[in-house]
């Protein structure tokens, strides 16, 4: 329990840093928490997406959104995903504690396990308010259960929880499900093998019929917007395993990964072929997601290799000296510390970035537009907001999706902003550069003053009116919702009224 409760206090200190960081207001370390709670209004509903009118798949997990309904409507429910991730860190810190204990690393133990959760970044994931903790908890359940079966040839419920779960959880979870399933297979077993691999197969199947009973791409939007820039876009798969790997998250996930693999050598080199083989399945899965996924956005995406590579390499010890397993988990954490320790300012002043930027944009929105908006990062925005928000990035639009990535002329969005009867656009005007056309007004720029380097799509959102006649009848809400921007946040109105 040493592990889990260093998670919880961490967290903890965390979360009180954070708050107090943003004037002792709680806010969640990324916006796009809020997609899911938007998502989450929708089911309540009977809908799937982020607005009313129109199904879309905003969200690339499967099934967190469905975690969250509850209270939708009111805002308790904004406090879904903090109850949850504290559930999933506990129960990760709880899983990673008992790889420590079967490693038995004597008088080591207790510093390591409570080094553990705040070398691994544990509590930065938690706070995002995303899947990617629990994605995290069931992958060690995996690997722990895995490690079970090549020490007993039993299949317990913790390996058919993770595989389960896992890729219910986030699509990447479906590699290393299905590695432990061959695992399995290869074993001898092969019926319980071919059961593991159905089992993790499910729900990405049921996810993939039920968006394509409604009429939605087979793969979510929040997944076919991010191709261009992973292995299966034009980059390639070499290309983006580089890109990952140059990236400090992704540095270490490769770190971890070899240690793992010259570990897991070894141990077939001993003879240990079940336990050898285990190994080299997460290896493999590792391997796979610095090929084809993605590493970062507030270091989330690989945390679930962090641990569940850190768990293995406490199984794979165990039978080593207690100093040079120490040693090695040691440098691990170590390794952990280096990579995550200089990002700790930016990681307590992101909640407070949140609420100067995307929640400012929410507060214009919701309570002076109080009409169809366009964004490009979408998420508080759409939360609690009864009128329709046009996505231009296309994650809960199908139609913005494809003219943005089929480079489309300039003014493509505005076909679509007049559809919905957008007002306003709220826009990083250099992720859209051709989306809006020459009828736009610039009203002027929401900017974060000493903010340091959060995990935002820009520094400044610029603001555009649909004409002329909306640029003027929005003045005067525009200027008593700036009017009311707390400190840290400045808004710059346009010189001239300057079109895009």
């Amino acid at each position: 329990m040493v592990c889990a409760l260093s998670a919880l206090l961490t967290f903890a200190a965390y979360l009180a840093l954070a708050t107090a960081r943003n004037g002792g207001a709680f806010e969640y370390a990324l916006d796009d928490v809020y997609i899911h709670l938007a998502m989450a209004e929708q089911l309540f509903q009977g809908g799937y997406g982020v607005n009313a009118d129109e199904y879309a798949s905003a969200s690339s997990s499967p099934f967190y959104s469905f975690l969250l309904p509850t209270w939708a409507g009111l805002e308790v429910q904004r406090w879904l995903p903090l109850f949850w991730n504290v559930i999933a860190l506990m129960l990760a810190g709880w899983l990673i504690g008992r790889a420590l204990l079967r490693a038995g690393l004597g008088r080591w133990a207790l510093i390591i396990a409570a080094a553990a959760p705040i070398a691994l970044a544990m509590h930065v994931t938690a706070f995002t308010g995303m899947e990617n903790m629990a994605h995290g908890a069931a992958s060690l359940a995996i690997v722990l259960g895995l490690w079970r079966f090549a020490e007993t040839r039993q299949l317990g419920i913790m390996l058919l929880l993770g595989v389960l779960l896992a890729p219910a959880l986030r699509l990447e979870g479906l590699a290393l499900a299905l590695a432990a399933a061959g695992v399995v297979f290869l074993l001898g077993h092969t019926r319980a093998g071919l059961g593991l691999a159905v089992l993790a197969i499910v729900p990405v199947a049921l996810f993939v019929g039920m968006l394509s009973m409604l009429g939605l791409d087979p793969l979510p939007n929040s997944v076919n917007a991010k191709l261009p820039d992973t292995g299966t876009g034009d980059g390639g798969i070499l290309g983006n395993f580089r890109d990952n790997i140059a990236l400090d998250g992704g540095r270490y996930v490769f770190a971890l990964t070899l240690a793992a693999a010259f570990v897991a050598f070894f141990t077939l080199s001993r003879g240990q072929i079940s336990k050898g083989v285990a190994a080299l399945a997460v290896v493999a899965a590792s391997l796979g997601h610095l090929a084809f996924a993605s590493i970062g956005w507030m270091d989330r995406y690989e945390n679930y290799l962090v641990v569940s590579l850190f768990a293995l390499l406490a199984l794979m010890l165990a039978e080593f000296g207690e100093t040079p397993k120490a040693l090695v988990l040691g440098v691990a954490l170590v390794g952990g510390l280096l990579t995550y320790g200089p990002r700790f300012d930016n990681y307590i002043s992101n909640p407070r970035a949140i609420a100067l930027q995307q929640g400012q944009m929410a507060r214009f929105a919701k309570d002076h537009v109080a009409a169809p908006v366009a964004v490009n990062d979408l998420g508080y925005v759409a939360w609690d907001n009864p009128s329709h928000v046009l996505d231009l990035w296309g994650l809960a639009s199908s139609e913005a999706l494809a003219l943005r990535l089929s480079g489309a002329p300039k003014g493509w969005a505005d076909a679509l902003a007049d559809d919905k009867g957008v007002r306003v656009a709220m826009i990083y005007p250099q992720h859209l550069p051709r989306a809006l056309g020459p009828d736009w007004v610039l009203l002027g720029g929401l900017f974060l003053e000493d903010h340091g380097e959060p995990f935002l799509g820009g520094d400044g959102v610029l603001f555009y009116a649909r004409n002329q006649a909306e640029a003027r009848a929005l003045q005067a809400d525009l200027k008593d919702w700036a009017a009311a921007l707390p400190e840290g946040a400045r808004f710059d109105f346009a010189a001239d009224g300057s079109t895009s």
